[in-house]
């Protein structure tokens, strides 16, 4: 009888197709790998553009509310027209819109690798209030406006019942900044109707706008600077400059009066780490991960001297309320809106012919003198907001003059670039084109 087995030519055929199944297993579960990674980065990416889009969203259709699109061109008796401190310093319109064209170019892209844009957008708006007040009176010098109470935009404003949330006054931290003094007595008293609600609070705080509309048709903005005590139950506010009150652009104490307190709103493109743009502890996680996230730490640095997995830089738009009498930033207002921006566009679609009975004639800008010297023209914002993977891909290579727009060069050192995701969209601006029907 004869004996079976396998021969040795047998046996490496059979090794041989083993592996290749194995082989083949491997790379496609890699693939696989690789694949699902992929598209965790793309959703990531996806899902953070449409998170800044809906803030830009809000903000941006928001501009001019309960505001003007151009304060200088609104009828008042004031020798100086109204106007907010400009990014190079000086003076502008006070207006709905300001626009700095590639203001943060540098700080997106230092070393000037990629053909990227950094604009830098701001919007005074009404951020907390759904609702114009009513002046009860003023005082005889002007210096201080007294709100009706009896209405029920007063009563949303300043909501029974609600406490004030944290003072300056206190110890625990506070959201509240200026000299605007809303104290802790004032919180304690929200519940017997003479204290001032959170959101109330946040409207009127020092460095808002306050736009005063009288029934005659009239437009004064002033700056709220401070309570005026609690007398009879009234919200009382000081401002600045004084009204003019007793004249003939504003007869009587201003009763009937409409009050809106504005906010100016600013989005641009940072370093996180920058502690003269976000503030020495915007970044400060050492409690929460024991260790410092700054990417000049050596922990972050390779052994071999390599480029660090840090993938710096990480440059973030943020979105911040500014002091209107300043331009400075308000504190504890920063907020991170995107991580990981490769590109921020703003262009405005114009009126050329707003205010007069020429027919519209619409035409797209990105002029920065013209923006500013006339937001009243502004009929739509176009943004494209670029988001792209923290990580490079070292199987993509980057080519400055064909991977515009689609490829980040995060780190030249290091091979490959990053995979970037564009959102683009056209926000109407309604508050300011019905100003001008």
């Amino acid at each position: 009888m004869r004996k079976s087995g396998f021969t040795l030519i047998e046996l490496m055929v059979a090794m041989v197709i083993g592996l290749t199944a194995i082989t083949s297993v491997y790379s496609l579960g890699a693939a696989m790998s690789r694949q699902f990674y992929e598209e965790q980065r793309v959703a990531t990416s996806q899902g953070t553009s449409r998170v800044a889009i809906m803030e830009l969203r809000r903000d941006v259709s928001r501009a001019g509310l309960f505001g003007s699109p151009n304060g200088n061109l609104e009828p008042t008796c004031d020798a100086t027209p109204p106007s907010l401190p400009t990014l190079g310093g000086g003076t502008g319109p006070m207006g709905a819109f300001q626009y700095y064209a590639d203001e943060d170019q540098s700080v997106l892209d230092p070393q000037g690798n990629n053909n990227v844009v950094a604009d830098r957008l701001r919007i005074l708006t009404s951020l907390y209030l759904t609702d114009q007040l009513l002046v009860h009176s003023a005082s005889i010098d002007g210096a201080t406006i007294v709100l009706q109470s009896g209405n029920q935009a007063y009563r949303r404003t300043f909501s029974w019942g609600q406490t004030a949330g944290p003072f300056t006054s206190g110890s625990a931290p506070t959201y509240l900044t200026g000299d605007l003094d809303w104290n802790s007595a004032w919180g304690g008293e929200t519940a017997s109707w003479k204290g001032i609600a959170q959101k109330g609070a946040r409207a009127f705080q020092t460095g808002s706008v306050l736009h005063i509309e009288t029934d005659h048709g009239r437009h004064f903005f002033r700056s709220v600077f401070g309570k005026s005590g609690n007398t009879q139950d009234e919200v009382r506010l000081q401002i600045t400059p004084a009204l003019p009150i007793g004249t003939a652009c504003l007869p009587g104490a201003a009763e009937g009066a409409t009050v809106a307190p504005l906010q100016w709103v600013e989005y641009a493109v940072v370093d996180p780490f920058d502690d003269t743009e976000v503030g020495a502890d915007f970044m400060d996680f050492e409690g929460m991960f024991y260790i410092d996230l700054d990417p000049t730490n050596p922990a972050y640095q390779l052994k071999d001297g390599g480029a660090s997995p840090f993938e710096a830089p990480n440059r973030v738009l943020v979105r911040r309320l500014l002091d209107s009498t300043t331009g400075d930033v308000r504190l504890n207002s920063t907020q991170v809106v995107a991580e990981f921006v490769s590109n921020f566009q703003v262009s405005f679609l114009l009126d050329t012919n707003s205010g007069s009975a020429t027919a519209p004639t619409l035409s797209g800008s990105s002029n920065e003198t013209t923006i500013n010297a006339n937001p009243n023209q502004v009929r739509s914002v176009i943004i494209d907001l670029g988001i792209r993977s923290p990580i490079e891909d070292p199987t993509i290579d980057f080519a400055s003059n064909t991977d515009a727009g689609t490829r980040f060069e995060v780190n030249d050192a290091q091979a490959g670039s990053a995979r970037v995701r564009h959102m683009h969209i056209e926000i109407p601006v309604m508050n300011v084109a019905r100003k001008n029907l």
